[in-house]
């Protein structure tokens, strides 16, 4: 053993010097005799194994000595991770203390140890390992258990990460590493990796999976057809979703439409605005009795887009008198909708009939009266509710926060936006990229420019990625600077990062560049921005008839005053340099 510990210390990378230049390449060791030399390194630590998991690292095949012994298992990863040291990082260490748990069917105690593997960033190691092993009942639990805490980390990673896609990636790369073994996930977790896909807007992959689904026997169930239609009409695939609903109809009476497939298509009407043919749908599911509140909370919803507020007070009676209890979803449907309307006291009578009804608000309640009473720019009241929200055992998330510090840029006051900056990461809360562009234009309102930039270069030191918002301000900024090719180069770096221009990017340079007087500059990229798909608006007719018209060149302002879709707008009396007269 003590030979062994001294060839680790001679072949350690921290000691080059004791090494003399081979005449020839070195093999590199095997990876089973570097995990046996990583688990008899853990026999040195201090204080030492207890004697039981001594005689296993000392034994030279841990994977061996642990068979059939869960207990030890358990107990060995368990000292090892509170070892200075750890448990050994390598797929082939785990799958030994997996193993022995699922054999077992211990698998509430393999979760942490497979928590700890994803963390580490082994999961898709672990995976491939197992399979390149005898495919056993206790692999096959291990791999749905390993898939299954894939898709979670997805979901948790998509809910604080402005790039689903690339949290996606993980649990659909767990499936394919399966499938290509021949290996059937169950139908619940092919429905997981369904429902990350869809939320991530992955709408191939969809397809991917279900045909691989297919491939492999694997029946879908109600949950797998209701995934698929709700992805294909969010795709806007309605001939896709309607042949997912006649083959739903083939499959027999487990696959029938439900009520969750009537709303995932009450949901998509009135996304569309077809508020008729979805409510013809709730009226049938109201007399099918399948109705609930999370049908008619959709509703709501698309009369409140409308503007239908009378409609949303008699669907709250049909409510009423089928027995079908509001929740809290509904009531902060209903207040944010009140309040969009710009119905404040009867969004506030709404607050107060929720709490009589028992229903206790939630951050979202919270998050809608304050995003209002900041753009009404009271934060008193804005402030009182924060602390209202805390007295209630609630927690401001970061769009709470975000409200705020939006609230306070928008007054001008940046000292306070930026102390709730502060005080959000002490909250725990990171900040995001939104929070950083609320900060950089309400840095910009004040114009201190110089503070803009550094809070788009703190953003990147943070390991964000700036979306197009982002850039936009920060464009802004730079041509407020006076630095026009500074702007035009964080547009190339858009392009870079694959972030597309939006008419606001174009729009933002166009100005800039008339302001300077390069006007040829200035309508060479509206032809480009016509060339990229985009169609000028009224914004950038406005910005250049205002400059051709302050350089005297009225034909060409006219020429730009005449185009077809600029007589669309109700803006023609914006404040130029030269009369409506002048142009004609």
């Amino acid at each position: 053993m003590a030979r062994r510990r001294r060839s680790l210390r001679f072949s350690s990378s921290s000691s080059p010097a004791l090494i003399p230049p081979p005449s020839e390449p070195l093999a590199s060791p095997s990876p089973a005799l570097v995990e046996e030399n990583l688990f008899a390194a853990l026999l040195a630590s201090d204080p030492p194994p207890p004697e039981p998991l001594r005689l296993v690292l000392a034994a030279g095949d841990v994977h061996s000595a642990l068979r059939g012994l869960p207990g030890l298992a358990r107990q060995l990863f368990r000292w090892a991770e509170d070892t200075p040291r750890g448990f050994p990082r390598t797929a082939s260490a785990f799958a030994a203390v997996l193993v022995p748990l699922a054999q077992a069917n211990h698998i509430r105690a393999a979760y942490p140890v497979s928590l700890r593997a994803l963390h580490l960033g082994l999961l898709l190691p672990l995976v491939s390992f197992l399979l390149s092993t005898d495919i056993s009942p206790a692999t096959k639990s291990l791999l749905s258990l390993l898939l299954r805490l894939s898709t979670k980390f997805s979901e948790e990673c998509e809910a604080r990460d402005a790039t689903p896609t690339t949290c996606s990636t993980l649990c659909l790369s767990a499936f394919r590493e399966m499938t290509r073994h021949g290996v059937a996930p169950d139908v619940k977790d092919c429905n997981r990796v369904l429902r990350v896909l869809r939320d991530a807007a992955r709408w191939d992959d969809i397809c991917v999976v279900h045909a691989e689904m297919l491939q492999l026997g694997i029946e879908p169930s109600i949950v797998t057809y209701n995934t698929l239609l709700d992805s294909f009409l969010k795709e806007g695939r309605e001939d896709k979703a309607a042949m997912v609903l006649k083959e739903m109809e083939t499959q027999g009476i487990g696959c029938l439409p439900n009520d969750v497939t009537y709303n995932v298509v009450i949901s998509w009407l009135t996304r569309k605005g077809e508020l008729g043919e979805a409510v013809e749908l709730v009226d049938w599911m109201r007399l099918s009795k399948k109705a609930s509140s999370f049908t008619y909370n959709m509703l709501i919803a698309g009369f409140f887009a409308k503007g239908f507020l009378k409609k949303v007070e008699a669907l709250q009676l049909v409510m009423e008198n089928e027995g079908i209890m509001p929740t809290v979803v509904t009531y902060n449907t209903i207040i944010n909708g009140l309040l969009q309307s710009g119905q404040v006291e009867a969004a506030q009578l709404k607050l107060v009939e929720m709490r009589a009804m028992g229903l206790l608000p939630d951050v979202i309640t919270y998050n809608s009266l304050l995003n209002w009473y900041c753009k009404a720019g009271n934060l008193k009241e804005a402030l009182w509710l924060l602390g209202d929200l805390r007295r209630a055992g609630l927690a401001p998330t970061i769009l709470t926060y975000n409200i705020l510090i939006y609230g306070y840029c928008r007054i001008g006051d940046l000292d306070e936006a930026r102390r709730l900056k502060e005080e959000m990461v002490e909250q725990g809360c990171l900040p995001d990229v939104c929070t950083y562009t609320i900060l950089m234009n309400g840095s910009h309102k004040v114009r201190n420019l110089a503070m803009a930039r550094e809070f788009f270069d703190e953003m990147l030191s943070k390991g964000l990625q700036p979306d197009c918002f982002a850039y936009n301000t920060r464009i802004c900024a730079e041509l407020a600077l006076g630095s026009a090719s500074k702007a035009f180069q964080l547009r190339e770096v858009m392009m870079l990062e694959g972030i597309s221009s939006d008419i606001v990017t174009y729009n933002i340079l166009i100005d800039g560049l008339c302001k300077t007087g390069n006007l040829k500059d200035a309508e060479d990229l509206q032809m480009k921005m016509l060339n990229d798909g985009l169609q000028p608006d009224c914004i950038t007719y406005t910005c250049l008839i205002h400059a051709h018209c302050e350089r005297g060149l009225l034909k060409e302002a006219r020429k730009y005053f005449l185009q077809d879709d600029l007589r669309s707008f109700a803006t023609l009396s914006c404040d130029l340099h030269c009369s409506y007269s002048c142009i004609l």
